[in-house]
């Protein structure tokens, strides 16, 4: 009987994917730990969240790819710099609310992954989302960033533009967009 290599049993396996699913099983089996690695540092999935349905649906996928590689995820969301406009509030005026509301939304989400088994670290970013994001990947030395995306198209695209495809132009390592809908199997 002729025994097949590791990747060919596991394209063999998922042949039954689509071609996004097939890409990130692909990625996940490069990722996987194997037996000549043990010494190595635990890998890192950096998953963005803006706190919406798309976002917790890529932190579900995220979940997934890390219990399966046996990496932890450093969960994160990028607070944008207010704008000032007359007789308007700014994050800063607002004080520690705002900053406490996003430390309970992200701890929400850490332990749903802790409650998945799998090690889970949380940030607070400030700045343009997509550069603070590519830079924390860089930073913590993340193997992959997973995030949603939120299908806009048109004239909804053009004038809020995609953050996810800024975070693919600006990354350095492989970025995984989850589109809104998609369901974890």
């Amino acid at each position: 009987m002729r025994v097949l290599p590791a990747r060919q049993r596991f394209l063999r396996a998922r042949s039954g994917a689509g071609p996004g699913e097939a890409r990130a099983r692909l990625l996940v089996l490069r990722l996987h730990k194997g037996p000549d690695m043990e010494n190595q540092v635990q890998q890192t999935i950096l998953v963005a969240t803006d706190f919406s349905e798309g976002s917790d649906q890529a932190l579900e996928r995220a979940i997934q790819l890390a219990k399966e590689t046996g990496s932890r995820l450093a969960i994160v969301h990028t607070i944008e710099p207010a704008l000032e406009f007359p007789m308007a509030a700014t994050y800063t005026e607002v004080g520690g609310g705002f900053y406490a509301s996003v430390d309970l939304a992200l701890a929400a989400r850490a332990a749903k992954a802790a409650k998945a088994g799998v090690v889970c670290t949380t940030k607070i970013l400030e700045g343009s989302v997509a550069t603070e994001i590519a830079d924390w990947a860089r930073e913590i030395g993340a193997t992959m960033i997973v995030q949603g995306t939120h299908g806009r198209t048109g004239l909804a695209h053009v004038l809020l533009g995609s953050v996810a495809e800024k975070v693919v132009r600006q990354a350095t390592c492989p970025v995984l967009t989850v589109p809104f809908g998609h369901r974890v199997a």
